[in-house]
């Protein structure tokens, strides 16, 4: 019976999911698939049986970690320019928003064509963090949503480093590679606001 649930479980979730992929969208909304909450684990479980033997099963657990925190940077950018009365953080947390919700089109669509399933739900576990977060108000919330977003980058450069130069398919290796100097520029970017704060 065990077995049986192991094989029929990913079916589940890859019909659940593609029968969904459309549900709650509109047309300017670039983000991902509607939430149907798959988060990072299920997703990666999801994928470990589904992929059993293929290149593609070391790749899909960098591809997932990078769905889910991209989910994260629209989300708390997205909140941040309503809470935020700084013009700079603003300024910082738009372009978040609209660089990550490129980036997580574009990793939806080349996951769908490696079928390959990501999160469409951050983790309870972020979501505290992200409640907590926006507790704060005035230059306290600026100061801790920046460090936050620094953090967050500082994370993604290590794992899209290592995913372009270690991914097995040329096409997950590239596009790891490609957006890896973006996300350079985003730090860049959320330092230069940091230091303004000081």
């Amino acid at each position: 019976m065990k077995n049986l649930i192991t094989l029929l479980l990913p079916l589940a979730l890859v019909g659940f999911f593609a029968c969904n992929s459309g549900a709650n969208r509109n047309a300017s909304d670039t983000t991902t698939a509607a939430d149907t909450g798959i988060t990072q684990d299920l997703a990666q479980d999801v994928n470990k049986d589904m992929l059993q033997g293929d290149s593609l099963r070391g790749d899909s657990k960098a591809m997932t970690e990078a769905a889910e925190d991209g989910l994260w940077e629209v989300k708390v950018s997205t909140d941040a320019q309503t809470k935020s009365t700084n013009a700079g953080v603003k300024a910082v947390a738009k372009h978040m928003q609209e660089a990550h919700e490129k980036a997580n089109k574009e990793l939806l669509d080349l996951a769908t064509k490696k079928n390959v399933i990501l999160p469409t739900a951050i983790t309870d576990a972020k979501a505290k963090d992200v409640s907590q977060l926006f507790e704060k108000s005035g230059t306290d919330f600026d100061k801790a949503f920046l460090e936050e977003l620094a953090d967050a980058h500082e994370r993604a450069i290590r794992l899209f480093d290592k995913t372009a130069a270690d991914a097995n398919d040329p096409e997950v290796k590239a596009w790891f590679g490609k957006t890896l100097p973006e996300l350079r520029k985003h730090l860049d970017m959320i330092k230069q606001e940091q230091a303004k704060l000081k």
